[in-house]
């Protein structure tokens, strides 16, 4: 078995104990990935103006884990980007020897437990009673809240063949016009930048008198503004008070 086949197989034997841990066997996670994943490390949500850039996962030397994600991208791809970056936090890719191919495992696993396979087939099957084969993928993508090109992949996975259905995430969106199918508010990204653990590690620092509201309003001024601003006008309120205070 190749290094490819090999990481696809383990990562889709471990995927299928995932789903029985999180009973998600008979149901799409969809965007619950984020707070699966949020339970498992600390997440970074970036705006980062690049398409090749998705997310990663650093381990830092506390042993604390965290995993980055880029607002950047459509909803569908940042929530299959989540699932990818789990199988970096998993157990299941520590056990790995330094040859195994990770990035193709995370991709595979992803797949697994966003696309389960007893779903996708009986779902398959139905659709393709009601649907031509393109708006039967359509129709997939947006219940599982997953790329277009992961539901076509993982359909070839499960051993479906499909014709004329090569296309990019751009082209899906022509597709849905076409078809006469309205938007879907997965297909644009809802930009913004949060990192609710420092957060909290600032609101720490600001009730033991560490930090004062100025200082704690500029730390969190990226990743919550309103918090931010908050503090700020408390911090002005005060001094104007206390100018008040001494004339």
């Amino acid at each position: 078995m190749d290094r490819k086949k090999q990481a696809e197989a383990i990562a889709e034997a471990f995927a299928a104990d995932f789903l029985e841990e999180t009973t998600a066997n008979a149901i799409f996670i969809g965007s619950h990935i984020e707070r699966i994943l949020a339970s498992k490390a600390k997440v970074i949500y970036q705006y980062v103006e690049d398409p090749t850039y998705y997310g990663t996962a650093v381990s830092h030397e506390s042993g604390a884990q965290f995993i980055a994600l880029n607002t950047f991208h459509p909803l569908r791809v940042r929530y299959f980007t989540a699932a990818h970056e789990l199988w970096h936090l998993s157990e299941a890719s520590q056990l790995q020897d330094e040859d195994f191919d990770h990035e193709r495992a995370a991709d595979r696993f992803a797949a697994a437990i966003m696309l389960p396979k007893a779903i996708m087939k009986d779902l398959w099957l139905q659709f393709k009673k009601l649907y031509e084969p393109k708006e039967a993928i359509i129709l997939i993508a947006d219940f599982s809240e997953v790329p277009y090109e992961a539901v076509v992949r993982r359909l070839k996975e499960l051993g479906i063949s499909l014709i004329g259905v090569s296309f990019t995430e751009e082209e899906w969106k022509n597709e849905r016009v076409k078809l006469d199918l309205s938007e879907s508010t997965l297909d644009f990204p809802q930009p913004f930048e949060r990192f609710t653990a420092y957060e909290h590690v600032v609101e720490d620092a600001l009730e033991k008198g560490v930090v004062d509201s100025l200082a704690a309003s500029h730390k969190l001024k990226k990743y919550n503004s309103q918090l931010a601003k908050k503090l700020q006008e408390q911090e002005m309120k005060r001094v104007a008070e206390e100018e008040q205070h001494e004339t």
